[in-house]
């Protein structure tokens, strides 16, 4: 059922744990043929597939994408759930939206009884989860709690590639304060477009309680800069930094998030999710002087890049000019050298050589755009 038809090897003492302390996802009623995952592990609806065993405790991401009558996969949607130890989650398929449920029975507590008792029956219609990919995502989900997990799931449990939009009520369009001048105004209008082209797209806003609940991100340039100082914010964003840090209850949650957000798009192809992602990277990047004060952070952070990236899409992954991921990537190595965190740099460099080919010559070298710029006098007539 496994698309990955390599062999899969599981250690004797991993699996005699997890068949007692495993989770059990039971589905019901998934037309034959469509195509369903659990985190990095996917698989092919058969006849006798009713779901996966021996999960391992801690959240995962589970998704389906129904197939045509020509063999063409729908988008996929899913959810994120996190398992505790021999917990039978169950889940039945909407004919109508095509997708997962929840199961709408009037006793879904006796079910799961019945089901724990009849385990053993089941055995032969269970898939074991593909002990595989248990590293790899652990190495990118490690960090995240079940209170992350409540907190960032859209309200109404689905994740979809593409969230619902509806156009703002004129009334709840974005509209500049009162108390700065016009011409600030449009200052640091212009400095936002430069960094957030999302400014240019229509008002649009999310259907209610369709898109996925992340922490709101400050602009790089306040709203209220005053022009001579919108130079400043952009070249070094700590202001931004200090006031998203001091959005959460503690750092790691920031940490929790960061890693929510990318496997919600590494394995949900969740659009929002990578753009959150994104601008948390440009933001965290361009700050020498918040890697010299938030220096923890800036740890922990490199160490969970080093496993994000070796994910990345293909067209992602080029080391050019015009790959901006690439280029917030440099910059924040740059600063992890600045602010004497040479060892956390040098090791996120190392991985990104093996793993993507990523080299970064010259990285130590002053930036020509950062040097003085020097201007001859015409001389003096005598």
């Amino acid at each position: 059922m496994n698309k990955d038809n390599s062999s899969m090897q599981m250690d004797p003492k991993l699996a005699l744990r997890l068949l007692v302390d495993g989770a059990v996802l039971v589905i019901a009623g998934v037309p034959e043929g469509t195509e369903f995952g659990v985190d990095l592990c996917s698989y092919t609806i058969g006849p006798d597939f009713r779901g996966v065993k021996m999960i391992p405790p801690g959240v995962h991401y589970v998704w389906c994408a129904s197939r045509g009558p020509y063999g063409d996969a729908a988008p996929r949607v899913g959810f994120v759930h996190f398992f505790h130890p021999n917990e039978i989650l169950v889940r039945e398929w909407d004919n109508e939206l095509e997708e997962l449920r929840p199961r709408r029975i009037a006793e879904p507590e006796l079910e799961r009884e019945r089901i724990r008792k009849n385990l053993a029956q089941l055995e032969r219609v269970l898939a074991p989860y593909d002990y595989r990919y248990v590293c790899p995502w652990k190495e990118l989900t490690g960090s995240v709690t079940e209170p992350c997990v409540n907190r960032c799931r859209p309200a109404e449990g689905t994740i979809r590639t593409n969230i619902e939009l509806q156009s703002c009520p004129d009334a709840e369009r974005p509209r500049g304060g009162t108390s700065s001048s016009s011409s600030s105004r449009r200052n640091a209008a212009a400095a936002r477009l430069l960094l957030d082209e999302s400014d240019l797209l229509p008002d649009l806003k999310p259907v209610e309680g369709t898109a996925p609940r992340f922490s709101p991100l400050p602009l790089r340039v306040p709203s209220d800069a005053l022009p001579a100082d919108v130079s400043r914010h952009a070249m070094d964003c700590i202001a931004a930094v200090d006031t998203l840090l001091d959005g959460f209850d503690s750092p790691d949650v920031l940490i929790e998030e960061l890693q929510l957000a990318y496997v919600f798009f590494l394995v949900g192809y969740s659009v929002e999710s990578l753009a959150h992602w994104r601008k948390l990277l440009g933001l965290l990047a361009h700050s020498e002087n918040a890697v010299s004060k938030h220096k923890l952070i800036y740890m922990k952070y490199s160490e969970v890049l080093g496993h994000q990236l070796p994910h990345l899409p293909e067209e992602l992954m080029v080391p050019s000019p015009h790959n901006t991921v690439f280029k917030d990537v440099r910059e924040l190595l740059v600063n992890l050298h600045a602010s004497g965190l040479s060892v956390s740099a040098e090791r996120l460099t190392k991985r990104l050589e093996q793993k993507l080919g990523w080299h970064f010559d010259g990285l130590l070298d002053e930036d020509p755009e950062d040097q003085p710029v020097i201007i001859e006098q015409p001389e003096a007539e005598l």
